[in-house]
């Protein structure tokens, strides 16, 4: 079989990219501090050496174009939309792909990677390999013509090449969409003589050492369907080029992704689901990095709201400005620069689903008054707009921020505050968790499981006493940050002492001598009979953090899990210099 199709000039100049020897720094840090200042700031960050310039522009077309909320949510609600089972010649395609030899199929199981073939206008036409992947997201996306177009799924490898009409390639939190972050997709569009799009051939792995594999595995496929060379009728032939492409195997973990809930959390997952059926708001209150975020996604695929979309909210984040049109949108010419149709607000976007509010402790005032109104009666009006909108939204808040402080202080609106708290669910700290060190192993696992050479890495039992025996007062995200820099950064195969990141040794070894003489220091604790509360907690861990960096913001802040505008922040809010030294 013949298909007249030609590949794309431009593939070239995409391989050279994921050629180039990035620096470790690049690789596993920016891209992470730009999803990070994203997510916060909704905005795309200037720094041009935090991302590729694809990537920079994929993230403004998510934000502007098709104006995709950050998160977990996929607009599936568009996934009925175009032409089912896309034309004849993408049909033909598929079936060529389907009389693909043995060797192939024994290829992509082995890579433990899928093969997808999309029409041009996204939808899935074929998927190859068995799915690795065992999420409801990534099962939802390997349906019958499920959508993989950007407008949908934000910048992916095959989407953004159906976009494009040239290969592109996107790797863990390159991808605007959070559900994407651990896997790399890869997409090489098939056009016809004239250059137009007959269809797009992608590949998704989740692993992102093997990107110039991918690239030659496709370009393998695109040959085969494209020659009627010997190599596309000889099964003999196709394993003998197969075998020179340097995929390593699959390596699975021996557990799944997420660990087996311990009873104390498995309870508040069972509570939050209960009041949920009561649209009763949940207020979360935990540590900073105690993984408020992951609660909630808990709570929300075991809850009645599960097929819904949950739209995330950072309180502390929003510019004043911009309150009332990221909460409630606008309606077209309400303001000097409003797009033309329109922007749909945050509540809207939640509707039938779940609003979570984030770091609902630091949100300012005016915000205060402005999101109590609509808590009381369900109801907002767009900017610009004249009629009101009823909304049905459970609401979730989090903070670590002891509110009932800030109500004593004036910095929090009482009744606000009894608004929220229709029930709260307290998350405790990493250090007070029965299932702490099942915790950090299971952390430990998955973070080996992802590198190239995981069976070959050995860890000293002294590392892991260390791990397990620290306080970490930046909690889950701190572990998961050390942990990654250290098996990232190591000098060899067996990981030492001398392989821990600098900051995280001085701050174990200063908890250990300065402890008590710390607590002692500690206005909040000296009170006579009076139990250290989290903002204490809080305090002594910035403190600690600051003084092991010996002042320096970007090393604490990332020692600590949090960005450096938020370290700035609670500097202020405690009162600090960078040495801690007051």
């Amino acid at each position: 079989m013949d298909i007249a199709l030609r590949l794309p000039e431009t593939a070239k100049i995409v391989q050279e990219t994921f050629l180039y020897k990035r620096t470790l720094e690049f690789e596993v840090d920016r891209p992470v501090q730009a999803w990070r200042w994203m997510n916060q700031t909704r905005s795309v960050p200037d720094q041009s050496d935090w991302v590729r310039p694809e990537v920079a522009e994929a993230w403004r077309r998510c934000l502007e174009d098709y104006q995709l909320p950050l998160g977990n949510f996929a607009n599936w609600q568009r996934s009925g939309q175009g032409v089912v089972g896309g034309d004849a010649q993408s049909r033909q395609i598929a079936e060529s792909l389907a009389d693909l030899g043995h060797q192939f199929h024994v290829f992509l199981k082995e890579a433990g990677v899928m093969l997808v073939l999309t029409a041009a206008d996204g939808a899935l036409l074929q998927a190859l390999g068995e799915n690795p992947f065992p999420s409801p997201f990534m099962r939802n996306l390997y349906e019958q013509n499920s959508r993989w177009s950007e407008a949908v799924l934000g910048n992916n490898g095959i989407g953004s090449a159906a976009l494009l009409k040239r290969p592109v390639a996107f790797q863990g939190m390159e991808h605007f969409l959070s559900l994407l972050h651990p896997f790399s997709t890869v997409g090489y569009p098939l056009l016809d003589d004239s250059g137009e799009l007959l269809a797009v051939i992608g590949l998704i792995a989740d692993r992102q050492e093997s990107m110039n594999s991918l690239f030659a595995f496709l370009h393998l496929l695109c040959v085969v369907l494209n020659t009627n060379l010997p190599l596309t009728r000889s099964p003999a032939a196709q394993a003998r080029v197969l075998e020179k492409i340097p995929f390593k195997l699959a390596k699975r973990p021996p557990q799944t992704e997420e660990p087996a809930m311990s009873e104390q959390l498995a309870a508040l997952v069972d509570k939050a689901v209960k009041l949920q059926q009561y649209k009763i708001p949940i207020l979360i209150t935990g540590e900073s990095g105690v993984g408020k975020d992951h609660f909630v996604n808990l709570l929300k695929h075991a809850g009645p709201r599960r097929e819904q979309p949950l739209i995330a909210i950072n309180c502390a984040s929003i510019p004043h400005d911009l309150i009332e049109s990221e909460l409630f949108g606008y309606e077209a010419g309400s303001f000097t620069g409003a797009r033309s149709g329109g922007k749909p607000g945050k509540f809207l976007l939640a509707d039938g689903g779940i609003l979570f509010l984030d770091e609902i402790g630091d949100m300012s005032l005016d915000l205060q008054s402005t999101l109590l109104r609509v808590l009381e009666t369900s109801e907002f009006t767009p900017v610009g707009g004249a009629k009101p909108i009823r909304v049905d939204v459970q609401i979730v808040a989090a903070t670590n921020v002891p509110l009932l402080d800030a109500v004593e202080a004036g910095r929090f609106r009482r009744d606000l505050y009894y608004r929220l708290n229709g029930a709260q669910i307290h998350l405790p700290p990493l250090r007070e968790r029965q299932d702490k060190q099942a915790i950090i192993h299971h952390i430990l696992q998955r973070e080996l499981a992802k590198m190239p050479n995981a069976q070959a890495i050995g860890i000293c039992p002294s590392v892991i006493a260390l791990i397990e025996q620290h306080p970490w007062p930046g909690n889950i995200r701190q572990l998961i940050n050390v942990i990654r820099a250290t098996l990232y950064t190591a000098g060899g195969n067996f990981i030492t002492r001398e392989d821990l990141p600098v900051d995280f040794v001085a701050e174990l070894a200063k908890t250990a001598r300065e402890s008590e003489p710390e607590l002692e220091a500690s206005p909040r604790a000296s009170q006579p009979g009076r139990a250290m509360t989290l903002e204490d907690w809080e305090l002594y861990g910035i403190k600690t953090t600051l003084r092991a960096c010996a002042g320096n913001i970007s090393q604490a802040a990332k020692a600590l899990g949090i960005t450096r505008t938020t370290l700035y922040k609670k500097i202020d809010r405690f009162g600090l210099s960078r040495m801690a030294s007051e």
